[in-house]
């Protein structure tokens, strides 16, 4: 397919077996940013294994047919970059960073990971140590730990509430069988498969490269349908030691593609997204109540959360929680000022243009909107997008999402004997 109209150098091709594989060259750079993504995630993991996604991430790097874990390592380190693996609920990759010169080996070794792990149960027994230590280890940082605890919370009885990692319960309970049927039946299907690929990169040599290495793969059983997750407005109070509350309020949000998701994007930065929005303004600068207030929406496929998350002093935790209300109860009444409008429409694009300089964001970008939209989206038409929203868009989205009775509040630290779970 010729060049997309994000950039003339942006390609796509479609392998016979369904492995897509988008690039955009990048002649000013020297560099290359790569990535083989899997359409799948926590979402997909089986009930009794969740983790099982995550765990597998892991062991992509623990040895394969050919190479054993510190080999695996060397090789990394020998293509003078990086190579990492990220697990999500809807995606599982493996990424690489390095020069252009070494994006080939780059790629051959990201394949080699992916479809030639071997997972031997002596592996597995001992990488499960390794990813509980990295449970516990969120579990002891709250900031951190509250994110993890969201999904579960306002959506208890759908896959993408489960935990991302997993439980300790769960964890143990992986073994080679289920990591391999994990394998066969999410991850090794063509058609799930995305090759992306920014900076200094030959599409065609990229494309040979995946017709060589997974040109074999045939498709696996058809993925279940889920229905969209129903949002549950709950309060989830879990009690540790410490010197500051931390929280997260949610309310439903919408699906990556959503009609909505320019105006979604500077509603988010009004309300949240910088030290000149309303809630750090009222909550940090005029009263003093948090280090830090901010907000963040994060969509699926099907559905999404918006979340307004900070700190507070144990005695305080209320009150921030209050002004939060209050902030979101006058966005809703008044709208936002044009002033506003016109400044988290520049803060938008402007973090937009940054973005796009560096060739890992461009190849994140070709991987998501390729997944999504089934295109590359252009840099020029997102920002035309975010142009075109109005006043009266933010102000009608902040009555129709935020409504007062539809959030959930997920707190975690000294809470003064409130802790558990309150529903």
């Amino acid at each position: 397919m010729p060049g997309s109209r994000s950039a003339p150098n942006a390609r796509k091709t479609v392998l016979p077996n369904g492995v897509r594989v988008v690039t955009e060259r990048l002649e000013h750079v020297d560099s290359a940013s790569l990535s083989i993504c899997s359409l799948t995630g926590s979402r997909s993991d089986p009930p009794g294994c969740e983790g099982i996604a995550h765990f597998l991430e892991h062991m992509f790097f623990k040895g394969t047919a050919s190479r054993t874990a510190r080999q695996i390592a060397e090789a990394a380190d020998d293509i003078g970059g990086n190579a990492n693996g990220v697990t999500d609920r809807e995606e599982l990759h493996l990424y690489a960073r390095t020069t252009h010169d070494q994006a080939e080996v780059a790629l051959e070794l990201l394949f080699d990971l992916l479809l030639n792990s071997t997972c031997t149960q002596e592996d597995i027994s001992r990488e499960r140590e390794v990813v509980s230590q990295e449970i516990a280890q969120v579990q002891d940082a709250p900031e951190d730990w509250m994110h993890e605890m969201v999904p579960p919370t306002v959506w208890p009885d759908h896959p993408l509430g489960r935990p991302l990692m997993g439980t300790s319960e769960t964890v143990a309970a992986i073994g080679s069988d289920s990591m391999r049927r994990f394998l066969t039946e999410e991850v090794y299907v063509p058609d799930r498969l995305l090759v992306a690929a920014a900076g200094r990169v030959e599409h065609d040599r990229f494309v040979e490269l995946t017709a060589r290495l997974a040109g074999d793969l045939r498709a696996g059983p058809p993925r279940a349908t889920q229905p969209a997750p129903r949002f549950n407005s709950d309060r989830l109070l879990i009690p540790q030691n410490g010197q500051q509350v931390h929280f997260c309020r949610v309310s439903p949000g919408i699906p990556r593609t959503h009609e909505t998701r320019h105006a979604f994007a500077v509603l988010d930065t009004v309300l949240g997204g910088g030290s000149s929005s309303r809630l750090f303004q009222e909550i940090r600068e005029n009263r003093g109540l948090a280090y830090d207030v901010s907000s963040y929406l994060q969509s699926y496929r099907d559905s999404g959360l918006f979340v307004i998350t900070g700190g507070a002093a144990p005695s305080k935790f209320q009150l921030v929680l209050d002004l939060v209300d209050q902030e979101i109860a006058r966005l809703r009444a008044e709208g936002p000022s044009a002033e506003e409008l016109a400044r988290a429409k520049v803060q938008i694009k402007v973090s937009l243009a940054l973005a796009a300089e560096s060739t890992g964001y461009r190849m994140y970008h070709l991987m998501t909107s390729e997944a999504y939209w089934g295109e590359v989206l252009p840099f020029a038409e997102i920002a035309a997008g975010i142009d075109r929203v109005t006043v009266e868009d933010v102000h009608e989205l902040s009555q129709q999402a935020l409504a007062p009775d539809g959030c959930a509040v997920v707190a975690i630290g000294p809470l003064d004997g409130e802790g558990g779970e309150d529903g």
